[in-house]
């Protein structure tokens, strides 16, 4: 379906004859004035075109068209001005707010082509957005499958990070948490930079080269590095590289920068990255949550605060499977189920780990070790 035209004029005269010249061609609505237009705007889909007289009283055709550019950006918004209103219309194209204008008295084939003609723009550029929309997301998608097939303890790493981060910014009420979620599923990326042999040291506590310590310091750098040039990832990058900086100043990378200089989406991360490694190490989320207060220098209060009423709100991963546990193979274990014990290899190779909660890559990687090397199966999950 075509997307539909409003028509805005403070005379009822032409909006009517609008209607009879301009019914078998578009899909439109009428408004008398701005107020009424924009309540048109908020009660209905986006409209493709917007049509608006330069002048009418209470709110002049470059007001309300200024304020229909601020709830409906993409709109394409056209206006309709006297020659003594030109130079005003003018200074509007030129400011953006405005495609294009026409002058009155304006003929029904030219209105009509005009219509026509940001009607293709708005497919244009609606076409576009979606287009890289959907190659981000297909990216990023391809991203985590890659990282839950490399290196499945760093992706279980990212699916314990990501809801409770997403949390922290729900209770912060941030307008949106996009940008702490995707910094957090893609925060580990770097790990697949670094050789597995030095990871697993690193993940059991063995001793490790200055070399290698400097290389795991540098992950949140390398991870940052690999998706800053993705389009619209800047911000994203910018939270993880930041998610080892203390709020006081301290810590990685040595930028000069501290307390709310730190990007909240790197702020956020290092509140809850930190939190899940002293909740591992203590058993107890309260026990995390106290050492962390005493050591507040590392961390902004305000988040801190966020977190502890986050530990109050049920787990919604678990909350959504209310069955017991039960027992599947790679045949029979399905997207969505979370593995309860995680799954090894016949010797003993962690595949991956607890709590993963199973995708359709995971499918294909169970199915190509239960047939290369064996699997340890049956195993439980939940869902």
């Amino acid at each position: 379906m075509s997307p539909k035209v409003l028509l805005v004029d403070d005379d009822p005269n032409i909006l009517a004859a609008y209607t009879r010249t301009l019914r078998k061609r578009f899909q439109f609505d009428t408004a008398q004035g701005g107020d009424e237009a924009l309540a048109c705007m908020r009660d209905n889909d986006p409209y493709g075109v917007i049509l608006s007289d330069m002048r009418m009283p209470g709110m002049d055709g470059i007001q309300f068209l200024s304020r229909a550019k601020e709830l409906s950006p993409d709109s394409v918004r056209i206006m309709l001005t006297g020659n003594a209103d030109q130079n005003t219309a003018i200074e509007a194209v030129n400011q953006g707010n405005i495609f294009r204008f026409l002058t009155k008295p304006c003929d029904p084939d030219t209105l009509a082509l005009s219509l026509e003609a940001g009607l293709k723009q708005y497919q244009l550029v609606t076409a576009e957005r979606e287009l890289v929309e959907g190659t981000l997301k297909g990216s990023l998608a391809l991203l985590v499958d890659l990282l839950s097939i490399a290196d499945p303890v760093a992706f279980a790493r990212s699916q314990h990070l990501a809801p409770l981060a997403q949390k922290i910014a729900k209770v912060l009420e941030l307008e949106s948490t996009w940008v702490v979620t995707v910094a957090s599923m893609l925060s580990q990326i770097g790990a697949l930079t670094v050789p597995p042999s030095v990871m697993a040291k690193v993940r059991s506590g063995g001793l490790i080269t200055t070399h290698e310590r400097e290389t795991v310091t540098r992950l949140p750098e390398i991870s940052s590095g690999l998706i800053r040039h993705i389009p619209r990832m800047e911000e994203v990058a910018q939270a993880i590289l930041f998610m080892n900086k203390n709020y006081n100043g301290s810590g990685f990378p040595l930028i000069h920068v501290r307390e709310d200089e730190i990007p909240l989406g790197g702020r956020i991360l290092k509140v809850a990255s930190d939190f899940l490694d002293l909740e591992e190490k203590r058993g107890n989320a309260q026990s995390a949550l106290a050492e962390m207060s005493q050591t507040s220098l590392f961390y902004d209060p305000k988040i801190l605060q966020a977190l502890a009423r986050t530990l109050e709100m049920p787990d919604e991963a678990l909350a959504e499977d209310k069955d017991l546990p039960h027992l599947a193979t790679h045949d029979t274990v399905q997207p969505g189920q979370i593995l309860v014990e995680g799954v090894e290899t016949r010797e003993g190779i962690l595949v991956y780990p607890p709590l993963t909660r199973v995708g359709e890559s995971h499918l294909e990687r169970l199915k190509n070790f239960a047939r290369l090397v064996g699997l340890k199966e049956p195993f439980l999950v939940l869902g």
